[in-house]
């Protein structure tokens, strides 16, 4: 199946299309409007990915237009915009699933999978824990959009631990939900098959596990490991973070407030992909800076100096900030 990702951040576009082409999709990337609507236009895409931060345009007018010539190909927006609003808007617009920059990968594959699988006039009953969705529709499980080769007990033991994702699953409903009145139980029949689920799963690299609580139950919960990416990756994140950090520290110095506009631009761009790459902490100083900036730029007099100089303040701390993490000294759960 062919995807179409539209995002003008060439990091996180060759991010998404080289973990979508390991998912066994065929990707494309542009990154501008016009080319995405050209695209469109030529080629019949299963799935396209928009993000919403377009330089020719707003990625919901894109959406707005993909529709409007009566394409019903599925469409899953990416934005760095927090707002409820703004979600609300983009499903009315004609998106069907929404998704907030920074994001784990593998919840970007579990989206796209399940938006891949359902055909518009299907609604199927899709639950999920991470990147582990269970069709009970279909009679499938699936981890980062690959089937699970599951017997039928590991497959209903799977669907009832994610229906109760994060809560205790006492051992006598887990009996009750897999064998029935006449069937011989082992006494350790559950523990058996919790184990071989728990091998299926990590087999699959899910970012499920499977807790114990000795003598009661067990649950599924999403593991907090980080979503794997290769070093290729995180070199060229870091490359592009170091031209980041110069430009930054220019802009830093924001004298009469003239640099607030590109400042927030930057610190826009870097807010959705630093999350994405791993660095949270980065993320979210870059959020502050761009929410710190925006507010400035729609002040005036002595209100418009302060809140310059605030938006001069944390546009220090995410330099200082990215400092740590190119000289190696920032943890990346801090990052």
């Amino acid at each position: 199946m062919r995807v179409l990702v539209v995002d003008d951040d060439k990091e996180v576009a060759q991010l998404l299309a080289r973990d979508l082409d390991g998912q066994g999709y065929t990707v494309d990337t542009v990154g501008l409007a016009q080319h995405a609507l050209a695209a469109a236009g030529d080629t019949d895409y299963a799935l396209m990915v928009v993000d919403l931060g377009l330089p020719d345009g707003d990625g919901l007018d894109l959406v707005r237009q993909i529709r409007q010539r009566g394409s019903h190909t599925p469409i899953l927006v990416l934005t760095a915009r927090r707002r409820i609003e703004d979600r609300v808007l983009g499903l009315a617009t004609g998106a069907d699933d929404y998704l907030v920059k920074p994001f784990a990968l593998p919840e970007l594959r579990a989206r796209v999978n399940a938006l891949l699988r359902r055909p518009a006039h299907l609604h199927r009953a899709a639950i999920s824990v991470a990147d582990i969705v269970v069709d009970r529709d279909a009679l499938d499980a699936f981890v980062g959009g690959k089937s699970l080769d599951l017997t039928r007990k590991q497959f209903v033991l799977l669907e009832l631990l994610v229906r109760r994702k994060g809560q205790l699953t006492p051992k006598r409903m887990i009996e009750e939900a897999l064998y029935g009145y006449d069937d011989s139980v082992s006494p350790n029949a559950i523990e058996a098959q919790i184990y071989k689920l728990r091998v299926a799963l990590k087999a699959a690299g899910a970012r499920g596990v499977i807790e114990t609580r000795r003598g009661i139950g067990y649950r599924l919960v999403e593991s907090d490991r980080e979503p794997g990416w290769s070093s290729a990756f995180e070199a060229d994140f870091l490359a592009r973070l170091a031209e980041d950090r110069a430009r930054f520290a220019a802009l830093g110095e924001l004298g009469d407030g003239a640099l607030l506009s590109p400042l927030a631009t930057l610190a826009h761009r870097l807010a959705g992909a630093a999350g994405t790459f791993g660095f949270k902490g980065i993320g979210l100083a870059a959020a502050a800076v761009e929410e710190a900036a925006e507010n400035a730029g729609n002040l005036h007099g002595a209100e418009r100096s302060g809140a310059v100089a605030a938006a001069a303040s944390e546009t220090r701390k995410l330099v200082s900030l990215i400092d740590a993490v190119l000289a190696g000294t920032g943890a990346r759960a801090n990052a």
